[in-house]
């Protein structure tokens, strides 16, 4: 009986003891398929369309369509793509709109993306599988503008 006990406790501690899957990086994370922009906020308010009417909080969902589809994309190599997605403004336009390369810094707590000559940092405030929000602090006319945005796979 007593070896019964000793192989079922073997058994166990086997089972146990099992390698677990190591959680995917933050760089796996980011770059494992492409990101679409879902939602998106500022503060204080902000005048996008340049009509003298600024909008505070939710500004996405008063874009046209054709900009709520775009895709983001972060390849392992640090290569950063903005691309229209399914639907364009204008059908002449490029299908991507923007190319640069991103970065870590802070420890995998901000993406350093470089674009067209211009640096955007991101704070990650959240990133799994599914969603990526980031914080992005902008200065103009001396006001700091704070931008959320949210992708999702």
């Amino acid at each position: 009986m007593k070896k019964l006990v000793y192989l079922f406790v073997i058994g166990l501690f086997s089972i146990s003891c099992k390698d677990k899957e190591a959680a995917p990086s933050k760089t796996e994370l980011l770059t494992k398929a492409k990101w679409a922009w879902t939602a998106g906020t500022v503060s204080p308010a902000y005048d996008f369309f340049g009509d003298g009417k600024p909008i505070s909080g939710d500004y996405r969902s008063k874009y046209p369509s054709c900009y709520q589809d775009d895709i983001h994309i972060f390849d392992a190599a640090g290569k950063y793509t903005a691309d229209e997605g399914a639907t364009k403004c204008d059908p002449s336009d490029p299908q991507i709109y923007s190319q640069g390369t991103w970065k870590w810094d802070v420890n995998e707590t901000v993406i350093v993306i470089t674009e067209d000559g211009a640096i955007r940092k991101w704070k990650v405030n959240e990133l799994t599988e599914t969603t990526l929000k980031v914080t992005e602090e902008a200065a103009e006319g001396g006001k700091t503008y704070t931008f959320q945005y949210t992708f999702s796979r």
